[in-house]
């Protein structure tokens, strides 16, 4: 495991994009990782627990668990997100990989991985998001 700095306020330079859905209770993975949880209340969703850190690598990880998933729809653990210009950068599989490393976890921890597919749209993102900063 790396060291990982807790965030509390940080501005998305594209947007979060979803990486991948985990096996491990983010409450569990907050204690774990030395990370404090916080929890809130998300429109139309309900209760939301989780946590943003930075890894050394600079790399900025949100994970997001809800209640409702939790109690009605089986989720087991908290999405990872990450920026989309991350993503782009990195790939699915090189972010994934250095996420679970970050965390102590391994990709049998993982209960569902963003398609490759699902670049483009991340790619329209950053892209979207650099047109803006030129306005």
């Amino acid at each position: 495991m790396r060291k990982l700095t807790p965030i509390t306020d940080y501005a998305w330079p594209s947007d979060k994009f979803a990486v991948c859905t985990v096996d491990v209770p983010v409450a569990e993975l907050a204690e774990r990782l030395g990370l404090p949880l916080v929890r809130w209340e998300e429109n139309g969703l309900g209760s939301a627990t989780g946590f943003s850190c930075r890894l050394d690598s600079g790399l900025i990880l949100f994970l997001e668990e809800f209640e409702h998933a939790r109690k009605h729809l089986g989720a087991r653990g908290p999405t990872i997100y990450v920026d989309a210009s991350e993503l782009v950068e990195r790939g699915i599989q090189g972010t994934l990989a250095i996420a679970l490393d970050a965390m102590g976890l391994s990709t049998s921890n993982v209960t569902w991985l963003q398609e490759e597919v699902s670049l483009d749209a991340a790619r329209w993102l950053v892209k979207t998001a650099k047109e803006m900063l030129r306005k």
